[in-house]
């Protein structure tokens, strides 16, 4: 069975939502009214991260109490596509189409973003981001996990691309085992990083974007999983600002002999 959770931190009233998602509110512990959606503040929870752990908060909720034998974690604004490319509507995939692929695959993921002119992983967070904060996850990673070291250095020093958003769709016994791993390394990490050392709020979210690209280190790690990649809806953006993403992508994997 599976169950396509939506991440989302206010109301949903988008009609182009499939009525096939559930609702999984975050940072829920300090809000009145929750919608009636399941919330991150249940008994277990790290709800008051929220704005540190981004998203991260509802896969916490899901990995503590899914019980479904497959889930799946999209936002609100972002949703996977059924991969059809259409200049005037969005086509999100249904859980029937999703459930079919999972027969076949270990994990979907979102199409791999790219960064062309950055040399690495690396280079591209400390572009984006506080420097300080890749090196202490580096830090950690390897001290905990010693024999991560080879997936460390291959997707982050010689890749300048990753599966983005922390999306994916799973079996629940995988994502157990990947949010084992997450979560102790971030607690972990949290006692070396200062959320509020000055930053910005942008910055104070930099557990969720640490974990987007430690999501690539595990998968490289595990090495033998079967996966597929789907074009994501951004239901943020006009349907022709998709599809012109979508071309873009193709060509330039192609042209760097990747297929995606």
């Amino acid at each position: 069975m599976l169950e396509m959770y939506v991440i989302t931190h206010k109301k949903i009233e988008d009609k182009r939502i499939p009525k096939d998602r559930k609702f999984l509110l975050v940072g829920a512990w300090n809000k009145e009214d929750t919608f009636g959606y399941l919330c991150d503040n249940l008994k277990d929870n790290i709800s008051e991260k929220n704005p540190y752990y981004c998203e991260l908060t509802g896969l916490y909720t899901m990995w503590k109490y899914a019980e479904e034998d497959v889930i799946s974690l999209e936002h609100y604004r972002r949703l996977f596509s059924d991969g059809k490319l259409n200049l005037f509507h969005y086509k999100i995939i249904t859980k029937k189409k999703m459930e079919k692929l999972m027969d076949t695959y270990d994990l979907i993921l979102p199409h791999k973003q790219c960064w062309p002119r950055e040399k690495n992983l690396v280079t591209q967070y400390e572009h984006e981001h506080i420097k300080e904060d890749i090196k202490k996850l580096e830090l950690v990673v390897l001290s905990k996990y010693p024999d991560y070291k080879e997936a460390w250095e291959q997707v982050m020093l010689r890749q300048n691309y990753c599966y983005p958003y922390n999306m994916f769709v799973g079996r629940k016994k995988l994502m157990d085992e990947y949010c084992s791993f997450l979560f102790d390394i971030l607690f972990e990490l949290e006692k070396n990083i200062d959320v509020n050392d000055g930053r910005g709020l942008y910055q104070k979210r930099v557990f969720g974007f640490l974990s987007e690209r430690l999501f690539n280190v595990w998968i490289c790690h595990k090495g033998d999983l079967k996966i597929k990649e789907l074009n994501i809806a951004t239901l943020g953006d006009k349907p022709i600002k998709d599809f012109v993403r979508r071309i873009y992508r193709k060509v330039y994997w192609k042209s760097h002999g990747f297929k995606g």
